[in-house]
């Protein structure tokens, strides 16, 4: 198989049709008791409630209270919230959603609500804007607002104060929205000015602002934006969806997401998981939580800075679960810097399963306020986006307080309060109240808060906080003294320190007096501040701060994961700075710094940096598993002569380990392939050398999943360099009816290679025999399509009479091919030799409708006219399966048995598994009739991400998978055996996304009744 590399099974982050929102149960609150069958429909099948009697289902903590703010008719589907400065709650909403308006002519809105008589309910309503497509984000600013709507984000003015919107302008755009659930979100102004937004799953967006400078977004990432478009900046990287922010007083970011961990403390710069997406060098930013919240449905987020709510439950975590329908409740203690997060019991369950909760937000007034998208249907692929149970006009906000709370703050328009009154008001104990009135002084006020803020700063009694804002307020008015600053960086607070030095990383340039002090910070006693002088010179490049990085790097505690992180990212950034690595490699440096530094280099796009790795790693002796890495990224880079040299050295340094060697072969051949480079006569030889060994070692009863693996991949070697003195142990190796089945297809796609004319007839032997197990057969229906010949099919055609239905499905999808397969496929139809199913199966449908002519699909449709509907047919099955479930007797120990033969390749429960799908821990809260319908119909409702791709390669060979990444000049995919495999992009003639998702769409056929019986009963118990 030409530049085809196997890798063994990895632990993979996909999402396919057996999961994909993943509702995983609903723990209650004490003296609560809630049926969690009736949360386990996608579809819910409750009725619909008024608001009274939905606040009547909700449950709090005793001395909380929960009333209506607004409701229908007045506000439709809320998505988003936000207060301005006014003490007024902006709400987008949506009737569109989930189907954008793309030709124009949205029904959609931003809407100001107020409550003017102050009994906590809105009273009156005013829609700023119409016209809309299901906006999203939204935060207001002095002059209006800044809002998404699709395709842009817009900045919506309001000339004459009357709360309506005069002109709009566009900030920044075209956003991509080809997934309508996970767009541009969440507005957050920080104590930078600038605006920070959620980019959401799936979409791709490539925008830019004025300065020219643009970035590119693939699904889940962060970015931030100045109000006037002037510059936008891609914060961090990865995460699938995120749907929340919220800042704390240090200025750290948290953010929410979907599928990966729910709550991050972001790190400016950092990469996160992603389906598929492979660990950079220095690995993903750290997690903060090490358990999950009972879904992955998470929306909004808040930490609640205020007094209203008693001290237990201040400072704490508060985001939205619209599948289990509750408030989650989460504090955090520190290690070093590092935050930890301890799960408490939820704060808010609703009886209701319509409740939404899809954005929270704490109110001037120091409440917490609550967006319900109020929905029988919240999921987005698990039901069709056009279902007609899809409420469109339903939607609440609510309002939460603590009855006995001796605070209540009281509320001001700040947009009439004069400069002093403003300046007073930074010491205000919320923090989203500080930040708004900053905005104001900035963009209300400008150059004339300048004096009296420059007062409070130069005050010796002015305390932290207030001080913090000053420090930025000034910052942004471009009006920040020097003095200020080193005052802020020498204060007896480290708070203040904190800020100091994020001001000093926001600025454009860095005097050599404050870059000493930096680097001096490293060592401070505070870990916070060392933590913030380290992002100091990330933003700041110098062969000075590199040793005492790397110091900082050692000296620190593994607990405190996010400083050793950043630490790592700033001695990463430092290296990939222009010019940089030729002062490094010319430095001095200590055997503990050397090392770090090459760990922190791994990734960095430079010749001359993966010179510096290669050097140190070729040198030392090193774990096998660390080498490998450094080898494979250096061999990106590196040339022909390099090359030669380091598998000499390879060779003689690991001549008694030959499996460390055939490790390395394996780790440069990947790194060759993504660096779009040859591979030597040297290599060559080593491979066939390593390869040998392997493929002559006698066969073992019961081989361990790494022998069956090298067998593979010494195969693999023999097929790529067309190697004739390794061709008689291939050979052996194919006929050896005890090998594993991977083991003999690896063979036979060796043998293709090398000589198909020779072989295609040995193959079609061993397909055609019946002894031979149905999984080699299967497997070797790939390996003989690489030649369309008549033969070929001929022996397909053999194949399908009387073959395993498993089979048979494989054998339509590689006839549906090619015309001359087809014909032998309609021929199989019309002598009986399969079921019409068959060729109803996805993959052959697909293929059917690529490559039938006019002729062949007029005689397919006179052979499947008058059979069932497909659809009626299956949902028919389900319902009779459903039926016999609750007579069957089966028990979930053979359930188990059964999942771990047809699903754990794939999905991983309590830790077993594999990851190409989601783990299914807490899968038995989806209930019955959803798991049902997605073992026996995978395709009903899949999501664009987690679709498969056809690839057809330029020798002729047809693939499927799921994509997973690019790397380099490779692209990777996993199969639904549960590894990843890659392609080199130059072998690829085609490859184009399926209709359908890789989970097989057989189980109907090939797992009898009985054991999904057992399977379903297993999964059920599984919470």
């Amino acid at each position: 198989m030409k530049n085809i590399i196997s890798f063994p099974p990895k632990p993979l982050l996909l999402s396919t049709g057996l999961l994909l929102l993943y509702a995983q149960g609903c723990s209650v609150p004490q003296k609560q008791v809630v049926s969690k069958d009736k949360f386990a429909d996608h579809v819910r099948t409750t009725e619909f409630r008024t608001p009274e009697q939905e606040r009547r289902g909700f449950t709090l903590p005793p001395g909380f209270e929960i009333t209506l703010f607004a409701s229908e008719p007045q506000i439709a589907k809320p998505i988003n919230i936000e207060f301005d400065d006014r003490g007024r709650l902006w709400v987008s909403h949506s009737l569109d959603y989930p189907m954008p308006a793309v030709s124009g002519g949205g029904k959609d809105k931003i809407t100001i609500l107020e409550d003017t008589n102050g009994d906590g309910k809105a009273d009156k309503f005013t829609d700023f804007q119409d016209g809309l497509t299901i906006p999203i984000g939204i935060m207001p600013v002095t002059d209006g607002a800044i809002a998404y709507s699709i395709p842009n984000v817009y900045h919506f003015t309001d000339a004459n104060n009357d709360g309506k919107a005069d002109h709009r302008k566009v900030v920044l755009g075209e956003f991509g929205y080809k997934d309508t659930h996970g767009m541009v979100s969440n507005f957050v102004r920080g104590f930078d000015g600038w605006m920070h937004s959620c980019h959401g799953f799936t979409n791709t967006s490539k925008i830019a602002g004025t300065d020219g400078d643009s970035v590119t977004m693939v699904s889940g990432n962060t970015f931030r934006f100045r109000t006037d478009g002037s510059r936008v900046e891609q914060t961090t990287y990865g995460r699938v969806n995120p749907f929340g922010y919220a800042y704390d007083e240090r200025g750290f970011l948290y953010s929410v997401d979907c599928h990966s961990k729910p709550i991050y403390q972001l790190i400016k710069g950092a990469d996160y998981p992603h389906f598929g997406k492979k660990p950079t060098g220095i690995g993903f930013g750290p997690e903060m939580m090490s358990y999950e919240l009972g879904s992955t449905a998470l929306s909004g987020l808040v930490y609640y800075i205020g007094e209203q709510f008693p001290a237990e439950y201040r400072n704490s975590f508060y985001n939205g679960d619209v599948v289990t329908c509750r408030i989650n409740r989460n504090t955090i203690t520190y290690n070093g810097s590092t935050p930890v997060a301890h799960k408490e019991a939820d704060f808010l369950v609703s009886d209701d399963p319509w409740f939404r909760p899809v954005d929270v937000k704490v109110g001037p007034d120091g409440a917490l306020y609550i967006a319900d998208f109020y929905n029988r249907i919240i999921g987005h692929y698990e039901v069709p986006l056009n279902h007609p149970g899809r409420d469109r006009t339903s939607g609440r906000i609510w309002r939460i307080t603590y009855k006995g709370s001796s605070a209540q703050p009281s509320l001001k328009d700040w947009s009439k309060a004069s400069i002093d009154e403003l300046v007073a008001g930074l010491s205000h104990p919320q923090l989203n109240v500080r930040l708004k009135i900053a905005d104001r002084l900035v963009d209300g006020w400008k150059e004339k808060a300048i004096p009296p803020v420059s007062q409070l700063l130069a005050s010796p009694t002015t305390d932290a906080k207030v001080f913090v804002q000053g420090l930025w307020i000034l910052h942004r008015l471009n009006a920040l003294p020097t003095s200020a600053l080193e005052k802020a960086l020498h204060h007896p607070d480290p708070l203040v320190q904190v800020h100091g030095y994020r001001v000093l990383a926001e600025s454009a340039a860095i005097s050599d007096a404050h870059q000493a002090l930096a680097v001096g910070a490293l060592a401070d006693k505070d870990s916070f501040v060392r933590r913030v002088a380290a992002e100091v010179l990330t933003r700041f490049p110098a062969l000075k701060n590199i040793a005492p990085l790397a110091d900082l790097y050692q000296q620190t505690n593994d607990e405190d994961s996010h400083l050793k992180y950043t630490t790592l990212l700033a001695i990463r950034t430092n290296l990939a700075a222009k010019g940089m690595i030729r002062q490094v490699a010319s430095a001095t440096w200590s055997e503990t710094q050397r090392a770090i530094l090459s760990k922190a280099a791994v990734d960095v796009s430079s010749p001359e940096v993966a010179s510096f790795v290669l050097e140190y790693a070729t040198q030392r002796s090193l774990p096998t598993d660390e080498l490998a890495k450094y080898l494979e990224y250096t061999a990106r880079y590196t040339d022909a002569l390099a090359l030669n040299e380091t598998i000499g050295s390879l060779e003689k340094r690991y001549a008694d380990n030959r499996e460390g060697q055939f490790a390395f072969y394996n780790a440069l051949r990947r790194g060759l392939a993504q660096g779009g480079k040859t591979v030597t006569s040297r290599m060559q030889e080593w491979g066939t050398t390593l390869a040998k060994q392997y493929l002559e070692q006698p066969l073992v009863e019961k081989e361990t999943a790494q022998q069956v693996a090298r067998r593979v991949q010494a195969a693999e070697v023999a097929g790529e360099f067309k190697s004739k003195s390794l061709e008689p142990s291939v050979l052996r190796l194919f006929k050896n009816t005890q090998a594993d089945d991977r083991v003999r297809v690896a063979a036979a796609s060796a043998l293709m290679s090398t000589d198909a004319s020779a072989y295609t007839p040995l193959i079609g032997g061993v397909f055609l025999e019946r002894s031979e197990r149905v999984s080699l057969r299967e497997k070797l229906v790939g390996v003989l399509t690489r030649t369309h010949t008549p033969e070929v099919n001929g022996w397909l055609r053999k194949g399908l009479n009387g073959g395993a239905r498993s089979l048979q499905g494989v054998i339509a999808a590689a006839l549906a091919n090619s015309e001359s397969g087809i014909d032998q496929l309609l021929n199989a139809l019309k002598e009986e030799e399969i079921n019409v199913d068959v060729v109803r199966e996805g993959a052959v449908k697909e293929r059917l409708a690529s490559k039938m002519t006019p002729k062949q699909q007029a005689l397919l449709n006179e052979l499947t006219a008058g059979s069932a509907n497909e659809f009626e047919e299956r949902q028919q099955l389900i319902q009779a399966r459903l039926a016999g479930f609750e007579s069957s007797k089966a028990t979930a120990e053979a359930g188990k048995s059964v999942f771990v033969q047809n699903c754990s390749s794939c999905h991983q429960i309590k830790g077993a598994g594999g990851l190409i799908g989601p783990q299914l821990d807490g899968i038995g809260n989806w209930g019955k009739k959803a798991l049902s319908e997605k073992i026996l119909d995978p395709n009903r409702n899949i999501s664009e991400a987690f679709r498969n791709y056809n690839i057809t390669l330029n020798n002729g060979q047809t693939m499927t998978g799921l994509y997973r990444r690019t790397e380099g000049q490779t692209m990777i995919f996993a199969n639904n055996a549960g590894q990843e495999f890659s392609v080199v992009k130059n072998d690829i003639k085609d490859y184009k996304a399926s209709k359908y998702t890789l989970m097989p769409d057989q189980f109907r056929n090939t797992i009898p009744e009985k054991d999904f019986y057992a399977l379903l009963g297993f999964l059920l118990k599984t919470k």
